[in-house]
């Protein structure tokens, strides 16, 4: 089941006696399990919460075993980076659908593969399903941040949001995180309020990081600062300059066809207009087979990181984009 469909299935207001949440984003993740908790009205003293280590089968055996007698209900959640095992997850999805008064949700928080086999224990034929999440595309989260900001009382415009994304490398639970932060501004939060008060990336934003790689200065520091920030892998970097790189191929085949650029025909959104007018800038100094060779080494640079486990990561990024300077 994908998120939509999940989101439709709470609006019934009968969530399945079980589910299980896994995927690229944690933030959705945990979104979806508070939304499901909310529609259920989910008393504190119902839950009982299992957070990694802290999992044992006996003991979520027992809380989903047990009876009501007074109407309240045993909402078992566990999250954790460790599969199940096949048999205890359809003992306990076994239970919650025979026992009225019991529900269990599983956040899975690891490589989705390794759940594959262990999904089939969330079976309609019992009320259950699985969730697989999916990065969100750009103006979903946007505007999933934007909805998440009015909750913490933040105002913030749109642009500024944006760029809060970017600096966070596209990750939506670091973004979320600096809302407590902003919010005591007590304003409106704007573009350079970002640059002043979050490091998303050690005190390096994505857009001047790009922007020095581009013109070829030494990038060495900034890579040391970005590798050692929380949240922030050399994958997700990689996969920042690719989305980069792509946005700039297709400012480049807009200006060609049409002779000028608009953002907004371009990416689907509007971009303030000294980023709109860098991209433009920046996108027509390359060519066709430069836009094709600099993907091409960021695609084997990113399918070497998934696969090599004992690639040392860092040094290896910095190498590729060493070289991604000399094609330049």
């Amino acid at each position: 089941m994908y998120k939509r469909e999940y989101e439709a299935l709470l609006k019934t207001k009968k969530p399945p006696k079980a589910s299980l949440f896994y995927g690229a984003c944690s933030f959705q993740n945990n979104f979806l399990l508070h939304e499901t908790l909310r529609v259920l009205d989910a008393q504190k003293d119902e839950k009982l919460s299992l957070y990694f280590d802290e999992y044992h089968f006996t003991t979520a055996k027992n809380f989903v075993s047990q009876s009501s007698l007074f109407g309240d209900r045993n909402i078992l959640i566990v999250k954790s980076d460790k599969v199940i095992p096949l048999k205890e997850l359809e003992s306990l999805v076994e239970l919650c659908s025979k026992n009225e008064s019991s529900y269990f949700f599983y956040q899975y928080l690891d490589d989705d593969s390794k759940i594959k086999t262990a999904s089939k224990a969330f079976d309609k034929k019992v009320d259950a399903t699985f969730v697989r999440l999916f990065k969100a595309d750009y103006n979903d989260a946007i505007s999933m941040l934007m909805e998440e900001a009015n909750k913490h009382a933040l105002s913030i415009s749109r642009y500024a949001m944006q760029h809060l994304y970017m600096v966070h490398m596209e990750d939506l639970s670091l973004c979320v995180n600096e809302f407590e932060k902003l919010a005591l501004l007590g304003r409106d939060i704007q573009i350079n309020d970002i640059d002043l008060h979050v490091y998303g990336l050690g005190t390096v934003t994505l857009d001047s990081f790009i922007a020095k790689l581009l013109d070829k200065k030494d990038i060495k520091e900034d890579i040391e600062r970005m590798s050692l920030s929380d949240g922030h892998d050399e994958i997700k970097i990689i996969n920042a300059i690719e989305n980069y790189i792509t946005q700039l191929f297709l400012f480049h085949a807009h200006i060609k066809l049409n002779g000028s650029f608009d953002a907004k025909a371009v990416l689907g959104y509007p971009l303030p207009p000294q980023l709109a007018n860098q991209r433009s800038s920046q996108s027509i100094k390359l060519d066709l087979m430069m836009y094709k060779a600099l993907l091409n080494l960021l695609l084997d640079a990113e399918f070497r990181l998934k696969k090599s486990s004992n690639l040392e990561k860092s040094a290896f990024l910095l190498s590729s984009l060493i070289k991604f300077q000399s094609y330049l």
